[in-house]
């Protein structure tokens, strides 16, 4: 891989920092991310507009009927909630791909990073769904246990990625990482409730916009809704995969001494290779 300047900072980072960081890797791969979250936010979309028509959730903003569609408003509100963490995990996967190149410094082509998806994309696949699942239930329980499991669930898809490890150790790396002092959780999730509102925002105002011209009856005005919430969502889905791929390297500068590592492998002019199994071992050598 060609040289560059590093897009993640080698050593432990403060939240700012690590926003910063990954908006920085989210420009080094965006036509990449975006089309990949574009594609996946379109048929989130595509998927739940029957559903909200179901539950008679009206836009712009899918608010409940808390009168006469309470259940079946909540049932939806839970199906999005899983969508979303499925994607979040897939893109995940995208963004740990290019996370490893960015903290080392390489340009990684958009076709090697593509075929490194392509070779993972079954465990990613389970990853996906494992989330997904556990989201769906614990959303139902009025979101108590939501902050939890989606917390530690985030780092997998990098985790995967990047130490090349099976699915069900790719949960439990994340579960050990982001549960170590719960700082990963709460960085998790403070990202997704910042971007949230960010998203709402986008949203409802991109929506207002359209009745400006539109009538909320046409079905132009239906098709304008859904690819305003998709651009707005993939934006937000691209930059919280990010966060996680970077949350991901970062926690293993703190709890793992990452950054330690490559430093002496470098200095003994060894090459680095940040699967956890292979760089920690090989550092102490």
């Amino acid at each position: 891989m060609e040289e560059t300047k590093a897009v993640i900072p080698m050593r432990p980072l403060t939240f700012g920092e690590l926003l910063d960081a990954a908006v920085s890797l989210l420009r080094s791969q965006a036509p990449l991310l975006l089309v990949a979250a574009f594609v996946l936010a379109a048929i989130e979309q595509a998927v739940l507009y029957p559903l909200r028509e179901w539950a008679h959730l009206h836009p712009p903003a899918y608010t409940f009927d808390w009168n006469r569609h309470l259940g079946e408003g909540w049932l939806v509100f839970c199906v999005g909630m899983t969508t979303e963490a499925a994607i979040l995990a897939l893109l995940g996967g995208f963004a740990g791909a290019a996370a490893g190149p960015g903290l080392l410094g390489q340009r990684a082509r958009r076709r090697d990073l593509l075929r490194q998806v392509r070779r993972r994309a079954l465990p990613l696949l389970v990853v996906a769904l494992a989330t997904a699942a556990l989201v769906f239930v614990t959303s139902l329980v009025l979101m108590l246990p939501w902050p939890w499991v989606y917390g530690l669930f985030g780092l997998a898809a990098p985790a995967l990625m990047i130490d090349r490890v099976g699915p069900f150790r790719a949960i439990g790396r994340s579960f050990k990482l982001a549960g170590r002092g719960t700082r990963g959780v709460f960085v998790r999730v403070g990202a997704y409730i910042s971007w949230a509102a960010i998203r709402l925002a986008l949203g409802v105002g991109g929506s207002a916009v359209l009745e400006i011209w539109l009538n909320r009856r046409d079905t132009l005005y239906i098709l304008a809704i859904i690819a305003v919430w998709a651009v707005v969502d993939a934006v937000a889905y691209a930059t919280l995969a990010c966060i996680d791929a970077v949350l991901y390297l970062e926690v293993r500068m703190r709890v793992e001494g990452l950054d330690v590592a490559i430093g002496r492998l470098r200095r003994l002019d060894r090459p680095v290779d940040l699967a956890s199994s292979v760089i920690l071992g090989a550092a102490v050598r």
